[in-house]
């Protein structure tokens, strides 16, 4: 059995969440170095009452924004990276607490290695079906592509897991 770990595969899997996230957080920052300029220095008094109402509305959505920021985040993020791959004789197990999914070696078309920092990344192509979607409640696949997950040095111990006699592409790193 050879274990991947799915935090390494997150800007591939996730890049949409973390943008979302990046942008709500500075939508926040904005909103509170702007609320907390006016509301620290004051103004003319015919603008107070507009533009201190504006400062605490913006505030207010800088707090609701980093809400959502962090709901998004404990929702779609988080639980993909407290699972684990394991490629195992029976298939790719994804797991998830106590759930697990696997996909058969029978209905896996390729399995590719990318050089990744120290390790590679590992994505996998099927042939019939798709990846599962709710392992995890991340956006894990649903389609028949997905990122497994990342193994530290060589390609060589997923290799030999990989199974050829079935059909399977295997792509190790271009050497």
């Amino acid at each position: 059995m050879v274990r991947l770990r799915r935090d390494r595969a997150l800007l591939r899997t996730h890049g949409f969440v973390f943008a979302l996230i990046a942008l709500l957080v500075a939508l926040a920052v904005t909103g509170i170095v702007f609320s907390g300029s006016y509301l620290s220095g004051g103004g003319p008094a015919w603008m107070d009452l507009g533009l201190k109402t504006l400062a605490w509305l913006w505030i207010v959505l800088a707090a609701v924004s980093l809400l959502v920021a962090a709901a998004v985040f404990a929702l779609f993020v988080l639980p993909w990276l407290s699972g684990r791959t394991e490629l195992t004789d029976r298939g790719i197990v994804l797991r998830w607490r106590d759930r697990a999914e696997t996909l058969p070696w029978i209905d896996v078309a390729e399995l590719r290695a990318i050089p990744a920092s120290g390790g590679h990344l590992y994505a996998v192509r099927m042939e019939t079906g798709t990846t599962p979607r709710r392992v995890g409640r991340g956006w894990v696949g649903g389609t028949k592509e997905a990122y497994l997950g990342w193994h530290e040095g060589a390609d060589t111990p997923v290799a030999a897991v990989a199974r050829p006699s079935l059909g399977i592409k295997y792509h190790g790193a271009a050497r």
